[in-house]
């Protein structure tokens, strides 16, 4: 190991650079674009993932250039091999499944730990190359977790599994090569491979989810969803504009509705995915049928859909009633044998005091307290008890 890690420092050091470089941009990136702009326990996971891995090529870098701590070196690599992991995790909690979050960090510590205690042993270098046959593994689990469940059908995937391939491949190909014996000459090669596959990886896993994390929840690619529901940011501009126009009207009709699903996380546990999914599908469409085309609608998350609408308070209310009744009605066709239910609740919106935020917050807060009340009912913001 201390003879390839002399060679390392005046080897691909160039590509340790080239590594630290692009780490900064891509952590910079998912900060800017997906943790500021759209805020969420997955991007928060992803984030961390690729803090993971700038770590570790600082620490890389560092190790290089010193020459001096042979330790230094592995170590950098080690941190590194528990991104794939957290970016994995990230996936997950994007879908709303159990994250795991633990795992990755976990992983990077391992890899530490066994990289420590084994750089000075002659089966030093075998143990990295497992090492990092596991990181591919935990990759390839990411490939698989973005083409299945919400992510499946989509294009914006494609360049994580590309990535997370070839460090599949790489890993397979130095085990396979450490197993038939190896020297110092090939284990410089799969160092500076190493180097390159992480970087590419890197690259498409920041380009992958950059576009998924603004990928509308249970819709297709985000060039491709125009659908009956908006995103939430367009719902806002939208719903800002017409407050503006009606403030300048006087109008006063206007009213801000919140839709659940009941019990969603019992739900998705008790259908799966498949028979979930379709729920919510149906119960969008309820959505959908019953309010006006002039009424804007949103789609929030899964089971969880608001709308903004122009009518009596009369009409709104027999609407709402019309969707939680269809809701609850038994279905033959229905995806699940289970009784599905819904709650909503009302703001009407005053548009010369209320904004998009206030009137979402207020509708919100009444829809789950209608949810706490036992569900399947409706409430009105400033009325009394919840209204089946």
């Amino acid at each position: 190991m201390r003879e390839i890690a002399t060679v390392v420092i005046t080897g691909p050091s160039d590509l340790l650079v080239g590594l630290t470089t692009t780490m900064t941009v891509c952590v910079a990136l998912m900060i800017w674009i997906g943790l500021l702009g759209r805020a969420s326990r997955a991007t928060l996971l992803w984030t961390f993932a690729l803090l993971l891995g700038l770590l570790g090529a600082y620490g890389s870098l560092a190790s290089a250039a010193m020459g001096t701590d042979v330790l230094l070196h592995p170590v950098g690599l080690g941190i590194m091999c528990g991104m794939p992991l957290v970016i994995w995790s990230g996936l997950r909690a994007a879908q709303n499944k159990r994250p795991y979050a633990w795992a990755g960090f976990a992983q990077s510590i391992v890899s530490v730990t066994a990289l420590v205690l084994t750089t000075n042993l002659d089966a030093g270098f075998t143990v990295f190359r497992w090492l990092f046959l596991a990181s591919g593994a935990a990759a390839a689990l990411g490939a698989v977790e973005v083409m299945r469940g919400a992510f499946q059908g989509s294009r914006f995937g494609l360049p994580l599994v590309g990535g997370s391939a070839a460090l599949i491949l790489l890993g397979a190909v130095g085990v396979a090569g450490s197993a038939a014996g190896s020297s110092v000459e090939t284990d410089l090669l799969f160092i500076r491979g190493v180097v390159i596959t992480t970087t590419v990886y890197v690259i498409c896993a920041t380009v992958s989810l950059l576009f998924l994390a603004n990928r509308r929840p249970g819709a297709r690619d985000v060039l491709e969803a125009v659908d009956a529901f908006m995103p939430e940011p367009m719902m806002r501009a939208v719903v800002r504009e017409k407050i503006v126009r009606a403030r300048a009207r006087r109008e006063q009709s206007w009213s801000f509705i919140d839709f659940r699903l009941d019990d969603t996380k019992d739900l998705r546990e008790a259908t799966g995915e498949a028979a979930f999914g379709s729920t919510v599908r149906r119960f969008e469409n309820m959505v959908a049928e019953t309010f006006p085309a002039e009424a804007d609608l949103c789609r929030v998350a899964a089971g969880h859909v608001t709308v903004f609408a122009s009518q009596p308070s009369a009409a709104v209310r027999e609407s709402v009633r019309t969707v939680l009744n269809a809701v609850a009605a038994p279905d033959a066709q229905a995806p699940t044998s289970l009784r599905i239910s819904a709650s909503a609740g009302i703001a009407a919106v005053d548009v010369a005091t209320d904004s998009y935020e206030s009137a979402a917050a207020i509708a919100g807060e009444v829809a789950a307290d209608a949810q706490r009340q036992g569900g399947d009912r409706w409430r009105r913001a400033g009325a009394g008890a919840p209204t089946s």
